[in-house]
């Protein structure tokens, strides 16, 4: 049984409640910088003057809807595609004049080719480990270290072909994770993963960023995208329309909206909406779903409910990037 939050502070109680903490302040190292990046397929303007910053020991995530220009963008910054115009710098390295040492200073997971096809798990993945310990110089403890953190051990005598496409993800990820290299750049890293899987991989690269790494990540599926995401750009028709953290965003383009729990739930409802100027209050099971017209007013929803003899226990701010999206969409189309 959960046991309720105790705090005495709304901005407690926030700090509390988060799903994912945030990083409060970006690290100053920049890895990856991208300046007025553009990329056009004849009369396609693919990617129209895209700059943005990724730091070191983050997960910055690049969303947009299919055919937004995510991956032409990354494949630009993983030195694979020539850019049309506009400049960037991966770990340090020029992708026009230098994309050999980009491509040495990353991994990344995409769609696998069928030259492979014939290859066992176990073959591809020790092949990958020799390359890499060129930089490494540890193929066998990479190898092991791995398949272990992908959970890959029982596919390790099948052949590519003859595995799903959930397996085959999880056996590309393992091959980026035989590089001992400072950013990893993931393409829709989770597609048709399990959802045990995708939570034990999530804890591995939790512990990569940690430890000084960085990765880039790439993906339509805002609601994953929230269990890792330090920092969000949002990218749409080939521009770049807003970026930051998830509090920063619900914050700049979402009424500030909130799940609070009382000691009751009816009553709170009713001295919330006397108290405050609302533009919604109500019930849902055991907690009170309230949305502030005025972000000022946040600090005051544990004072009301304490001078009305409530005890709050618990407070959490609602809006998921997805309306944070939809949101700024109807802003620019004059919506709202």
């Amino acid at each position: 049984m959960v046991q309720p939050l105790m705090a005495t502070s709304t901005d407690e109680l926030l700090t509390q409640t988060q799903p994912h903490q945030e990083i409060k302040a970006p690290p100053r190292q920049v890895v990856v910088e991208s300046r007025n990046l553009s990329k056009a397929f004849g009369d396609v303007r693919a990617v129209r003057s895209a700059s943005f910053k990724v730091y070191e020991g983050e997960v910055f995530g690049f969303f947009g809807p299919n055919g937004a220009g995510k991956t032409t963008t990354m494949r630009m910054l993983c030195g694979l595609l020539e850019p049309s115009s506009g400049e960037a710098l991966v770990a340090g390295y020029d992708i026009r004049t230098n994309p050999t040492r980009v491509r040495r200073s990353l991994a990344i997971i995409q769609e696998e080719e069928a030259y492979y096809e014939k290859m066992t798990v176990r073959g591809y993945l020790k092949f990958f480990s020799k390359l890499a310990a060129a930089s490494t110089g540890r193929p066998k403890e990479r190898y092991h270290l791995a398949v272990e953190n992908a959970e890959i051990e029982e596919l390790l005598g099948k052949k590519l072909k003859n595995l799903s496409h959930g397996q085959r993800q999880k056996v590309t990820i393992a091959r980026a994770l035989l590089s001992d290299v400072p950013i990893m750049f993931l393409d829709e890293p989770f597609q048709g993963i399990d959802i045990i899987h995708r939570k034990a991989m999530r804890a591995y690269l939790r512990k990569y960023v940690q430890a000084g790494g960085t990765v880039f990540f790439t993906s339509h599926n805002l609601i994953e995208a929230e269990h890792i995401v330090d920092r969000f750009a949002f990218i749409d028709k080939g521009q770049i329309i807003m970026a930051g953290t998830a509090r920063e965003l619900r914050d700049k383009y979402l009424l500030p909206t909130f799940s609070v729990r009382a000691s009751d739930p009816e009553r709170a409802q009713q001295v919330l909406s006397q108290s405050l100027d609302v533009s919604d209050c109500h019930v849902e099971g055991e907690e009170v779903i309230v949305t502030l017209v005025n972000r000022e007013d946040v600090p005051k929803v544990a004072v009301v409910l304490g001078n009305a003899g409530l005890t709050m226990t618990e407070m959490k701010q609602m809006g998921t990037m997805e309306e944070v999206f939809l949101s700024f969409r109807r802003q620019k189309e004059g919506l709202i």
